[in-house]
């Protein structure tokens, strides 16, 4: 399934997060940074997730990316790189820091963060009001229950007539801490963007986003240049609704931050669906 943003939307920020403590530069730690961030990169042609430890001299720094599920191989390359790339551009010496693109995440730390399971909200965003429209929140409610009880993989996608959603975990997590994360995501996004026509909600280990495709007032703000596919709603889509919903309503919805005060920058666009 070609995702709701197309390639060349995958290195649009979302948002960085930047440690306020810093290295010094010309040390050992700002060689072990340099070193992981190669590494990941080398990674990426290969993996669409890996994890590093790079501890050379006693100045470990601990780091991962992770791409999009549906980006191929060199895509997700490409993101990872520029990730990176705007990490070094604004957080140029923290310690630790972190950015989520359209189509990638990167993190790093000076302190292990591998299987936590994050669950503090990072970055919403929501689309303007559709008012209390109940086909359209039935079809989002459906969409959304279908992602958090479904396919039991780090990243899922679908849609319900107009509505397509997609959500994804950061694979250090278990498959148990990743549907956690999941409910606990849907549940905020629900709850915030609760009569939007779109909506994203992305938490330190997991996001989940839902668009509705069909809904006008986000024509202006759609940088998408893939096939817009609309499915008329019928039984099966009904009957999947009610399916998922019941799956959703019985799964279950520990944090931790980055070890130090962080300053966030982030971007309020428009949705354009992706990592």
């Amino acid at each position: 399934m070609l995702w709701l943003s197309s390639v060349s939307t995958a290195n649009s920020n979302i948002y960085v997060r930047c440690s306020q403590l810093n290295f010094t530069l010309m040390t050992p730690y700002e060689s072990n940074v340099n070193s992981l961030f190669t590494s990941l990169v080398d990674s990426a042609s290969i993996n669409n997730f890996n994890k590093f430890e790079i501890s050379p001299q006693d100045n470990v720094v601990y780091g991962l990316f992770q791409c999009r599920g549906d980006l191929s191989s060199l895509s997700c390359k490409d993101c990872v790189a520029g990730a990176i790339g705007e990490l070094k551009k604004i957080c140029p010496v923290s310690t630790c820091g972190e950015i989520q693109l359209e189509g990638c995440y990167v993190k790093y730390d000076n302190m292990s963060f591998f299987g936590d399971q994050e669950k503090n909200e990072v970055c919403r965003r929501c689309g303007p009001s559709i008012s209390y429209n109940s086909d359209v929140l039935n079809r989002i409610d459906g969409a959304l229950a279908y992602l958090v009880g479904g396919t039991g993989q780090y990243y899922r996608e679908g849609d319900f007539g107009s509505i397509e959603g997609v959500a994804q975990c950061v694979q250090d997590l278990s498959l148990s801490d990743c549907q956690d994360c999941l409910s606990e995501a849907c549940g905020r996004l629900r709850t915030e963007c609760e009569t939007s026509n779109w909506g994203e909600m992305y938490l330190g280990k997991c996001y989940i986003r839902y668009v509705d495709r069909d809904d006008q007032n986000i024509g202006n703000n759609d940088n998408s240049s893939s096939k817009k596919r609309r499915r008329g709603g019928n039984k099966n889509d009904i009957l999947k609704w009610i399916a998922f919903i019941i799956a959703a309503a019985l799964t279950t919805g520990g944090e931790h931050d980055l070890s130090m005060p962080i300053m966030e920058i982030m971007t309020l666009a428009g949705p354009t669906m992706g990592s």
